[in-house]
């Protein structure tokens, strides 16, 4: 995946700090200014993230960062489908197991929850790990005079 970030700081160990735009879902669909409940109006729209600064961009560049992907999609598969996935295991098991429907709606929610606590360790096993790793592989409009 590929963005365009600007970089707020050069470190010493070879990456710099950069400040990425998150987009939101309706982000490209519209206009902002039409949109009175539009999520940009009402978060903090950067985040700044460590990249390997692999083209010695400096502080002020407009670069154009690429996460490795392989990274990115698992944990977005454990984050996003892997609670739906326990939910729907769950509930079929209880089906399977001819318990009433109070119970599979319970259990349903309780391999949900499951899913949760899953991804909940994994965001925590990333952060440790720096896991979602950023490249500024282009820059793209050099500002700070070097």
């Amino acid at each position: 995946m590929e963005q365009i970030a600007v970089v707020k700081k050069v470190l010493e160990n070879g990456m710099a700090q950069i400040a990425v735009e998150r987009e939101t879902a309706c982000g490209a669909a519209h206009s902002c200014a039409d949109c009175a409940g539009c999520e940009k109006m009402m978060t903090n729209t950067h985040t700044v993230v460590t990249a390997f600064n692999d083209v010695q961009a400096g502080k002020g560049d407009v670069v154009k960062v690429r996460s490795e992907n392989a990274t990115f999609f698992k944990t977005a598969a454990i984050v996003y489908i892997l609670p739906l996935i326990l939910a729907m295991v769950f509930y079929f098991v209880a089906v399977g197991a001819a318990l009433g429907e109070g119970l599979q709606v319970l259990l349903a929610f309780v391999g949900f929850a499951a899913g949760i606590l899953v991804a909940v360790g994994w965001d925590r096993h990333m952060k440790k790990q720096n896991g979602l790793r950023f490249h500024i592989v282009e820059i793209k409009r050099a500002c700070s005079g070097t």
